[in-house]
């Protein structure tokens, strides 16, 4: 009986321990299944939460939005955490998601994209990337303050002025200049002035200048006006060269008076970019009257004109005609005409500006040349540099004021020529930084009736004064050197040099380049400390040109060397005063053989303005 009590306790306690296990067993399982229910709600949760708040974009060509609850466990690792015994087993997910990136817009210099690899796995996308837009440094455009050009006279409406002054020599100078807008918003300008001094040296050494001038605008609309201009200049002098101070004779056997006039009339256009063709037509008529009563009368018209197109591209087709009639006397009249046309193509692009065209030219009607046109410029990277090279053809028709211009004791010419430039050139321009800018060039040039300038032998000089005339160079060949240096600080200073050096390689018919200066140098600078003063200095350097003597013997003038300076005060509202010293090194020079300049000369006086 007692063996049978023991049986029936073991069997009760095996089947006790069985069924507590079970119990265990069943109650885990139950948990992993309401584990897996949780993060499948919390999974459609986040879904939502993401649709909701807009936080996060999959890409569909990248990502897959719908995905069974077997590949999202595959692709994540799944954390879970001993069973507490008395709270509720916790995991956590950590989901990983594929992102596949892409590009798109790219406004990246010089990027040069991969193709995007479409798997699972992270994608490396390789940019091809130059050396030289790894790192950039800022190089500020250089800013360069220039001069107002005044095209029309909107900003000196209603503004008139005169200007008085006097200084040694007896020298005395008298400027009017009235500036007024009409009703029309149209502008005009009229100045009238008379220059006079006369040299203590020689009784013959004087100079008067009289003129006057009218400048027009004649406004059109805000984009278009008609500009015009009017003017009468009188020279008159005596030639004083080699004439003895203690001569007799009548001041008429020595007189050398000039007579210019002339009118001008231009089309201005402002509207360039808003319009396909752009022209800028411009005329001039003018007269110039010499000794002995030598008259020379001409006509020029230049229309520069152009088609703009797209990508910078312009079509260039520039016209060019002059017309001059020459009479040296009252009977021998000749006339010498120039048609010139330029067509070419220029192409702003690659930071380069290229040109290329062709000039066919009639010189005189029966002289016909067809001559290349090219230029090209480069700005050379990551430098402010900028090179120029080209190849160009002008050409100069001589006229008697022209030549009065270079040499004023000059005589008429029995035979007035053409003028033919052949220039080949390479120039570089540096703009150091925003004030400082300056410039080297070299070119290569052909001339053909090149004027220079020599005395006359075997006259009277001592009953006609020292006359010169023009001798044209049928063919000369030079090597010729430009450099410019600027610096600008903001308004108030400016600084302007340049230098030119001209070396003659060939001359065919004379034996050395009468009257040419070989070397020349010349600085310019203007300050404005405040609004009341103003400052301006000049400095001219030259070389002595060749020239012959009076035992015909080529000989090399001295060389000279200028300064002059000047200021002007404002005093009030409408009076100011000016002040200018020229060759302020009292050593006169000679331009011209035998023709020595003034000493020291000072002049100064008031300003009045009217203001309306």
């Amino acid at each position: 009986m007692k063996h049978l009590y023991k049986y029936i306790f073991f069997l009760s306690l095996l089947c006790f321990m069985t069924s507590n296990s079970y119990a265990k067993k069943t109650q885990r399982k139950k948990a992993k299944t309401s584990l897996v229910k949780k993060s499948k709600k919390q999974q459609k949760q986040r879904k939502n939460t993401k649709k909701l708040n807009n936080k996060y974009v999959v890409n569909k060509k990248t990502a897959t939005n719908k995905a069974n609850l077997t590949e999202l466990l595959k692709e994540s690792n799944i954390a879970i955490e001993p069973i507490k015994a008395d709270s509720v087993p916790e995991k956590v997910i950590t989901i990983l998601s594929a992102f596949k990136p892409q590009l798109r817009n790219l406004a990246k210099i010089g990027f040069v994209n991969a193709t995007a690899i479409t798997d699972t796995n992270a994608v490396i996308l390789n940019y091809q990337v130059p050396s030289q837009n790894l790192s950039f440094q800022y190089r500020p455009i250089a800013l360069i303050p220039r001069a107002i050009r005044i095209d029309s006279l909107v900003s000196l409406k209603d503004v008139s002025s005169l200007k008085l002054g006097y200084g040694n020599y007896l020298h005395q100078y008298i400027n009017l200049n009235v500036n007024t807008t009409d009703q029309w918003n149209n502008s005009h300008s009229i100045a009238v002035y008379n220059e006079s001094f006369n040299g203590t040296e020689h009784h013959l050494q004087k100079i008067r200048d009289i003129g006057a001038r009218y400048i027009g605008n004649q406004y059109i609309n805000s984009f278009n006006s008609i500009q015009s201009q009017l003017f009468y200049q009188h020279s008159q002098r005596y030639r004083y060269g080699l004439v003895p101070d203690a001569s007799t004779l009548p001041e008429s056997n020595y007189e050398h008076n000039f007579s210019h006039f002339g009118a001008s009339i231009g089309w201005l256009n402002l509207n360039t970019k808003a319009k396909l063709i752009n022209i800028n037509p411009i005329a001039r008529i003018e007269q110039f009257e010499g000794m002995p009563n030598a008259t020379n009368t001409w006509l020029e018209i230049r229309n520069p004109m152009y088609l703009q197109f797209k990508n910078n591209f312009k079509l260039n087709l520039d016209l060019l005609y002059s017309f001059n009639q020459y009479n040296p006397t009252g009977i021998i009249h000749q006339k010498n005409t120039i048609l010139k046309f330029d067509p070419s193509i220029s192409l702003e692009k690659w930071g380069s500006k290229i040109l290329v065209g062709a000039s066919p030219v009639w010189l005189n009607k029966d002289n016909y040349q067809f001559l290349p046109n090219v230029h090209f410029q480069k700005k050379l990277k990551d430098s402010n540099y900028l090179v120029k090279v080209g190849w160009s053809n002008s050409f100069n028709n001589n006229h008697y004021a022209s030549l009065a211009i270079q040499n004023p004791w000059i005589m008429p010419v029995s035979e007035m020529k053409i003028t033919t430039i052949d220039k080949k050139y390479i120039s570089l321009e540096v703009s150091a930084d925003k004030k400082l800018d300056y410039s080297f060039g070299i070119s290569l040039v052909d001339y053909k009736n090149l004027p220079f300038f020599n005395r006359i032998l075997g006259t009277d000089v001592n009953s006609f004064g020292l006359k010169y005339q023009a001798i044209f160079e049928s063919k000369a060949t030079t090597i010729e050197m430009e450099a410019k240096l600027r610096y600008q600080f903001s308004d108030r200073l400016l600084f302007v040099n340049k230098l030119s050096y001209k070396q003659f390689n060939s001359i065919k018919d004379n034996t050395k380049p009468w009257g040419i200066l070989p070397l020349e140098f010349n600085s310019n600078l203007n300050w404005l400390p405040n609004e009341k003063w103003i400052f301006d200095a000049n400095m001219v350097y030259w070389s002595g040109a060749a020239q012959f003597n009076e035992t015909n013997k080529a000989y090399n003038l001295k060389n000279a060397m200028v300064l002059n300076a000047g200021f002007t005060y404002k005093l009030t509202h409408n009076w100011s005063i000016w002040g200018k010293g020229e060759n302020l090194l009292d050593k006169p020079y000679e331009r011209w053989a035998d023709y020595p300049s003034l000493g020291l000369q000072i002049i100064a006086g008031v300003v009045y303005s009217f203001r309306n």
